[in-house]
């Protein structure tokens, strides 16, 4: 055979692309998830990012391997009271990254973005242009600065590796990422591979049997079977014996003879033949032993008490010893035994890989596959400061009784206390008190709507800012309030709709209601109210009426 289960290389890894993602995310996060960088003298940009989406994406040189991330981040500048959330689209190379692992040096796939052309890292998403082009300008050369981002465990550092990604494989719907070792020249990488892993395992690494038969010549040399015919042990020799590589087992078939007497057959020589099928198991102390599927021999049923003896004895010995020490024997480079992939990997690269317990066997190699654990650190979001939709006060980031048991539907969320001010919020009376406002305006607004006008038309209710108030040096600009009431009540045998905004500015607000094509709006200073000392409130409400299909929106009362 030749090294067809490699594709002409020494050794074959697969590797599945959900581990490529899983590992990139974990090594990403741990070594950028939070960036503070100084963008121009006196301000800083503070970026956390989210677990980031990892993708193999096809190259136009099929001898070349690229990836794309998707980057969404929340962005803040420090002479800024506002934020951004970010998309960020970025495709890089799949390089080699060496790294020390104790005394030994291990190699990971990775990817690179330090020659990234500035088209392959855009700008996708965006809630504030004005940060766009200086996140955009931090991220490239965080990028490029911080590269390359582990994609795979830590492997021999044996040989040279060339990457590719294939695509359309059974079972593989994202692709699979795969690494060729060689210790010769550069083979061509073929354009495209069968899948050898599962759609369950993580990653497999293929051995041809161009470096696995001469392994197990190896241990037949060690047990003693290097040159036939030799003596098993004192009862058997073994005269013939070959060893070969099947789909699914290892076939040992040979021909021996049992060399001392028997003594309730009286027997001194027995001629015989055998074949046994196995599997390959990793030992939990990493050992590999053997699973026995199945025997069988050539034996007059006369001797089948010796068939018994020998089977349960000398074969199964013979087994036991030769099989485990013929597949230690394979060697690639400095790779010994299973010890492709590390179990250990320094803080912050890579992942640690371990080898399941059965390997692969086929007709033309080995394949063993491994179990990749990764850990992804939690994710550091940015600080808010809280804030209630009715009550409009806001609390800090933690530890303030009110704020901590406010409810997700009735939170409201601030980069920064002067966001929260211009909002029109006001600070905790015991957490913020420095920020308090004691003063604030409630306004009801009432719809007449006859049923003969402007029918199955809602009605909209908005109250817009019109103040100019400064608060704590901010100049307030709360969003609109907006109210939409599809059905009315019956009040009098009137249909009505009663719509209330309450803890508004107290100053102007231009206020309108519309309803299909009939609108009106009028511009109305919403009255201050407060608690007193006693804990009464003092001061009404701002109350207005319109009527569907009338012209005017009136001030009730004061």
């Amino acid at each position: 055979m030749s090294l067809d289960l490699s594709h002409g290389f020494l050794a074959e890894v697969q590797i599945n692309a959900r581990v490529a993602q899983r590992i990139f995310a974990a090594s990403f996060l741990r070594r950028v998830g939070l960036v503070r960088t100084t963008v121009s003298p006196g301000r800083e940009l503070s970026m956390w990012f989210d677990r980031p989406d990892l993708t193999l994406v096809k190259d136009p040189d099929p001898a070349a391997a690229r990836v794309e991330v998707v980057l969404r981040l929340f962005a803040r500048l420090s002479d800024r009271i506002d934020e951004a959330r970010i998309f960020i689209t970025a495709r890089g190379r799949i390089t080699d990254r060496k790294l020390l692992v104790g005394t030994v040096t291990r190699t990971c796939p990775s990817v690179n973005f330090g020659d990234s052309p500035a088209s392959d890292i855009v700008l996708t998403f965006s809630t504030n242009n004005e940060y766009d082009a200086v996140v955009l300008t931090a991220v490239r050369a965080m990028l490029r600065q911080e590269s390359p981002f582990a994609l795979g465990p830590l492997a021999s550092d044996a040989g040279t590796r060339f990457y590719r990604t294939y695509f359309d494989v059974p079972d593989h719907p994202t692709g699979l990422l795969a690494m060729f070792v060689t210790a010769f020249g550069e083979p061509p990488t073929p354009a495209s591979i069968p899948s050898r892993l599962s759609a369950l395992s993580d990653a497999i690494l293929l051995v041809p049997d161009d470096l696995v038969n001469p392994g197990i010549q190896k241990g037949l040399v060690k047990a003693g079977l290097g040159t036939l015919p030799a003596q098993l042990n004192p009862n058997v020799t073994v005269r013939s014996l070959a060893v070969s590589l099947q789909n699914g087992h290892i076939r040992i078939a040979g021909a021996g003879t049992k060399t001392s007497a028997i003594e309730f057959l009286g027997v001194p020589n027995i001629d015989f033949t055998f074949t046994a099928f196995v599997q390959l198991l990793v030992q939990a102390d990493g050992s590999i032993g053997i699973h026995v599927i199945s025997t069988r021999q050539d034996l007059d049923d006369t001797f089948g008490e010796f068939a018994d003896f020998l089977l349960a004895g000398a074969l199964t010995r013979m087994m036991e010893e030769m099989v485990p020490v013929a597949v230690a024997g394979i060697s690639l480079g400095s790779f010994q035994g299973l010890d492709f992939f590390s179990t250990t990997v320094p803080a912050e690269d890579s992942a640690p890989a371990k080898v399941m317990s059965l390997l692969g066997i086929f007709v033309n190699g080995l394949g063993i596959s491994y179990e990749v654990t990764t850990s992804t650190p939690e994710e550091l979001k940015p600080p808010y400061i809280r804030g209630h939709v009715h009550s409009r006060e806001f609390h800090v980031v933690k530890g303030c009784g009110f704020g901590d048991v406010i409810a997700a539907r009735n939170l409201r969320k601030f980069p920064s206390r002067e966001a929260a001010i211009m909002a029109g919020y006001d600070g905790c009376s015991t957490c913020q008190p420095e920020f308090s406002i004691a003063s604030f305006g409630d306004l009801t607004v009432t719809v007449i709507h006859p049923q003969d006008v402007q029918p199955d038309s809602p009605v909209t209710v908005r109250a817009t800012y019109a103040g100019d108030l400064v608060r704590f040096g901010v100049t307030l600009a709360p969003a609109d309030e907006e109210n939409v009431g599809a059905h009315p009540f019956d009040h009098d045998g009137v249909p009505t709709h009663v719509t209330a905004f309450d803890h508004l500015v107290p100053t102007n607000w231009t206020v309108s209601v519309e309803s299909g094509s009939w609108s009106v709006a009028a511009t109305v200073g919403v009255s201050t109210r407060f608690i007193d000392a006693d804990g009464q409130l003092q001061g009404a409400r701002t109350e207005l009426r319109a009527t569907v299909g009338q012209p005017g929106l009136e001030q009730v009362g004061g």
